[in-house]
């Protein structure tokens, strides 16, 4: 019981010849609030001889702050504890350095991100072969498909499709609980806030404008006479351009790219998770769950915020 799992070292976990008491705050957060998930992860502290320095309460968060102190390789064995904890209950829990715990740049994914849905599959079901794209997208998140070769394929099964689909489909996608919040509060703390996404332009700039993104970065889709041709205009959006612009973002704010926190649910969105400070999957497919220990698996996008400690 309680066997640590197993995920890439975080940023801040240092070799033992190095390894120092640190102060780390473990954040809990528990969906509808239950008094005994707090009680057990305080107990597997306890357990495991962590100090509890103090512990903070947000009930209108829904979320239980413990503040310890411990060395950095103590805590990376707590943390995959607390994971196993929470794993088949209705809560979420993140462990992070206090020092250094905001951070200056936000990057998010939008499709099952900050969006509900993955809206070129929306597009696909509103001309009725929905599951033929879907089944390629759900194989492509997964990791078991070329992101390029399974975009190439969807986007060629939609030739001839009018570019006024992209303009409903805008108006009626439906936004992840906490997207807006989770912007809006990041700006208002003076993170930068860039959305990046492997969707078309006359969809992810809508969803950028409402939720207020600073910036946006996608794909663009080739379109001839009001009809897409069924091809991608250069460059393509895909892993290695998500990593590249978290990268370049970080260079313009000249900040490490521990300073940076992402955000996405695919195997195209892995590399930037991994080269973040705080790389989050939400809701994440099963490459996402073992590639990261940040996950929200059953809070809304809030969480990132706790994260940060932005309340």
């Amino acid at each position: 019981m309680n066997e640590p799992m197993s995920f890439p070292n975080p940023y801040w976990l240092l070799n033992e010849t190095e390894d120092t008491e640190t102060a780390f705050v473990v954040v809990l957060v528990s969906l509808p609030t239950n008094d005994a998930v707090v009680k057990s992860a305080q107990q597997l502290l306890d357990d495991n001889n962590i100090v509890i320095d103090s512990i903070n309460t947000l009930p209108d968060k829904q979320a239980t702050e413990f503040f310890i102190s411990a060395t950095t390789q103590g805590t990376w064995e707590i943390f995959q504890k607390l994971l196993v904890l929470v794993l088949n209950i209705d809560a979420d829990v993140f462990v992070l350095p206090v020092a250094g715990r905001k951070k200056k740049l936000l990057i998010c994914d939008m499709d099952s991100t900050i969006v509900q849905t993955e809206t070129l599959d929306d597009i696909a079901a509103s001309i009725g072969i929905g599951e033929q794209v879907c089944e390629i997208t759900a194989r492509a998140m997964r990791g078991e498909l070329d992101f390029r070769k399974a975009l190439d394929e969807r986007v060629g099964l939609l030739k001839g499709v009018s570019e006024k689909l992209f303009s409903e489909i805008a108006e009626e996608v439906l936004i992840n609980p906490g997207a807006e919040e989770l912007v809006n509060l990041a700006q208002k703390h003076g993170i930068r806030t860039v959305l990046v996404s492997g969707g078309f332009e006359p969809i992810v700039k809508v969803v950028a404008a409402n939720l207020g993104f600073d910036h946006y970065v996608c794909n663009k889709a080739e379109i001839t006479n009001g009809k897409l041709t069924g091809k991608v205009r250069e460059p393509i959006v895909d892993a290695n351009t998500k990593l590249n612009v978290l990268k370049e973002e970080a260079k313009q704010l000249a900040i490490s790219l521990e300073k940076a926190c992402t955000v996405g649910d695919g195997a195209n969105d892995l590399p930037m998770l991994q080269a973040a400070g705080i790389g989050v999957g939400y809701k994440g497919k099963p490459l996402v769950r073992s590639g990261t220990p940040y996950q929200i698996n059953t809070s809304s996008l809030t969480s990132i915020l706790l994260m940060m400690g932005i309340t």
